[in-house]
């Protein structure tokens, strides 16, 4: 296999040792890819899964520390920045010490994108005048209801595995428990590069599903969400409590935004009426094929912009979809706004179709357009 990739770079055009070097390196991370006994998924798991007891942890800890292939491959990514630098060479180490699929790997481009995410937050926030004030103090919680609350918490041996389970859920890109639409992902495609290496682009196949969803304003996606968890929570015709889904779906189509959450399969088939008055409508999401692009940290509009920029860019390179409406796009959200922000999972969507039908569709719409009208005109 090595010899095969030394003989393909002497044919290429000269490269320098220490680029050799990343190259195979790389090439071998992709072939291999991340080994579940290897010293990278045992210190991974040891160090960050939250769901492991201290013995396991201790365990796997001992394995990666003793492993012969960890100070191997350290010394190897040591080898490449010193000859490369680290501007040509992190690349490569990276994928060395954190492969794709370790939690550490997804905490960096999580990090890595929250460099440009936190100025743009900080931006984007209005400026209070000097010395101006809050219009009114916060209302204080009961005394007596916090503890009744406690006492109920400190009884209810459910409740307190719930309370564990939500705060495990702060530290994982994706909540566990959650029902989420069914989907098939039918391939990948390359998208830009993060640390290195393409970001990869699904191409889902949807089922059915239904969706209570609400218009917004511009930036009310606050506003949006309590409408939303309203009706789900029991504001609704028929005082029904439905559990938490995800993802959060907020769709932009020109103009306009609205947001969604998807309804539990349970009640698909007869949801609970929204209220008169009110701004929700339930809506049945046909069979499509969604292009997802997932990225880290915080989903700011700039960030939107990029993402959705970098998804059509990779769709109008791949050969065989294209978008079906370019100025519907989707933002997809998993976690709680308390979860830690490089540890964040979002996605950017589009509805698409193979380009053969999208051509299909654009050439009945030019004929239709040019086609004279009963009148002649």
């Amino acid at each position: 296999f090595f010899s095969n990739i030394q003989l393909e770079l002497e044919r290429t055009q000269p490269m320098s040792l220490a680029l050799k070097l990343a190259a195979c390196l790389l090439l071998a991370t992709a072939v291999r890819g991340l080994k579940m006994n290897s010293w990278q998924a045992r210190l991974d798991k040891a160090t960050l899964s939250v769901d492991l007891g201290l013995g396991s942890r201790i365990r796997l800890f001992a394995k990666a520390v003793t492993d012969p292939a960890l100070k191997a491959d350290v010394r190897a990514s040591v080898d490449i920045l010193r000859s490369s630098g680290f501007a040509e060479g992190h690349p490569a180490a990276i994928d060395l010490l954190f492969p794709r699929g370790t939690t550490a790997r997804a905490d960096l481009e999580g990090l890595t994108a929250l460099r440009k995410q936190v100025p743009e937050i900080l931006q984007s926030r209005p400026s209070e005048p000097s010395g101006s004030s809050s219009p009114g103090s916060p209302t204080l919680p009961d005394p007596a209801a916090l503890v009744a609350s406690f006492v109920a918490l400190a009884t209810d041996s459910q409740k307190q595995q719930e309370l564990i389970d939500e705060a495990k859920d702060l530290l994982r890109r994706t909540p566990k428990g959650l029902e989420t639409p069914k989907y098939v992902v039918v391939r990948t495609i390359d998208g830009p590069l993060v640390l290195g290496y393409p970001e990869p682009i699904e191409l889902r196949a949807y089922e059915r599903f239904k969706i209570a969803r609400t218009g917004m304003k511009s930036s009310a996606a606050g506003e949006g969400f309590n409408t939303l968890a309203s009706y789900l929570f029991g504001g609704n015709e028929g005082a029904q409590s439905m559990a938490m889904t995800i993802p959060v779906e907020t769709t932009y189509e020109g103009e306009g935004s609205s947001m969604a959450f998807v309804l539990p399969r349970a009640y698909a088939d007869a949801p609970p009426a929204p209220l008169a008055g009110s701004s929700v409508e339930i809506v049945e999401i046909e069979k499509r094929l969604v292009a997802a692009m997932a990225f880290g940290g915080i989903a700011t509009d700039e960030e939107i912009q990029r993402q959705r920029l970098a998804l059509l860019a990779a769709l109008a390179a791949e050969s065989s979809v294209a978008p079906i409406d370019e100025t519907r796009m989707s933002v997809l959200q998993y976690n709680s706004p308390l979860t830690l922000p490089w540890r964040r999972r979002n996605e950017v969507a589009f509805v698409v179709a193979e380009k053969n039908v999208v051509e299909k569709v654009a050439e009945m719409v030019a004929e239709t357009v040019a086609a004279p009208t009963a009148d002649g005109q």
